[in-house]
């Protein structure tokens, strides 16, 4: 909808009451909802101000319409880039594939693969997942004709197939552009994680033969806990994830838990009259699609978000 939804906490353990919200434009209606976003009830507006109280550390979240702007701007148009598509880069569940998006014949699961995926105004057109039919490209140095007309912002599908790799893009004749392309599985953030030494566990003084012999089979033996060794640590990566699957596809067709597939947005701002874009010569980068868009300055946020 056209609802503004907006998260709020407590954070110094105290009761704050007429909290007041107001925005760049009125807020015209407002309703509670939970973290789901599930409905909870109305909510109170006055002056053009969403109006609440808080008890100590509590959470709550808001629907918001806005009154509509004096100035509207219009909304950037943008048009599909073809792709000489060279890789069947997915594969159905329960289907053997004879290619992969990698080289151990891991693929993408097709069945999850939209035709379409919005992207910040914008909507990357994919190819046709259909079994064994090539649907991404592999970037080998290739130079890719843009579509006519006053573009200014280029936008890549794309994702690496081994691991994060630094590539060189190139719009016409423009200086090169940099960007680190994403491996397309694994994690893309974790927290610091404690490494623990693989010990044997001891058995306790005064323990019976009985309790002794338990600790001492093959399933109980290890003492997963015996020795902190360090600590790894937190890493988030800041590729914008434009596509996310809980799985992928073995080239048996099967779908194991938890192994992650990722496409990731790229932004390659166009000079005047670029009509052409030079792939790095680099084969372990995939691109699903391309998109080129008319949109004015790029908005960026104030704060991190």
């Amino acid at each position: 909808s056209d609802e503004l939804v907006v998260r709020l906490v407590e954070l110094d353990g105290k009761q704050a009451a007429n909290v007041r919200l107001k925005f760049a434009a009125p807020v015209v209606s407002a309703r509670e909802i939970d973290g789901q976003e599930q409905p909870l009830g109305a909510a109170s507006v006055s002056r053009g101000e969403l109006v609440t109280s808080f008890s100590p550390y509590q959470l709550r979240t808001f629907a918001l319409k806005l009154a509509r702007p004096r100035v509207r701007l219009a909304a950037p148009q943008s048009r599909a880039v073809a792709l000489p598509y060279d890789l069947a880069a997915s594969s159905p569940h329960g289907t053997k594939s004879a290619s992969g998006f990698d080289r151990a014949g891991l693929s993408l699961p097709a069945e999850m693969l939209p035709a379409e995926i919005p992207y910040a105004g914008i909507r990357f057109r994919l190819a046709d997942a259909a079994p064994g039919k090539p649907n991404a490209l592999v970037s080998r140095g290739q130079t890719i004709n843009l579509p006519a007309g006053n573009f200014t912002r280029l936008y890549l599908l794309a994702a690496s197939a081994d691991g994060d790799q630094r590539a060189t893009f190139r719009a016409g004749t423009a200086n090169p552009v940099e960007l680190s392309v994403q491996h397309w599985g694994g994690f893309i953030g974790q927290w610091d994680n404690r490494r623990w030494e693989q010990g044997e566990r001891q058995v306790p003084p005064g323990a019976s033969a009985e309790v002794a012999a338990r600790i001492k089979e093959p399933q109980f033996r290890l003492d997963p806990y015996a020795r902190m060794t360090g600590i790894t640590p937190g890493f988030i990566k800041r590729a914008d994830v434009a596509w996310y699957a809980s799985h992928h596809h073995t080239p048996a067709g099967t779908s194991p838990p938890y192994a992650y597939s990722y496409l990731f947005a790229y932004v390659i701002d166009l000079p005047p009259g670029a009509r052409t874009l030079t792939l790095p010569d680099n084969d372990k980068i995939r691109i699903l699609a391309a998109t080129v868009s008319d949109e004015g300055d790029r908005l960026r946020p104030a704060r991190p978000l």
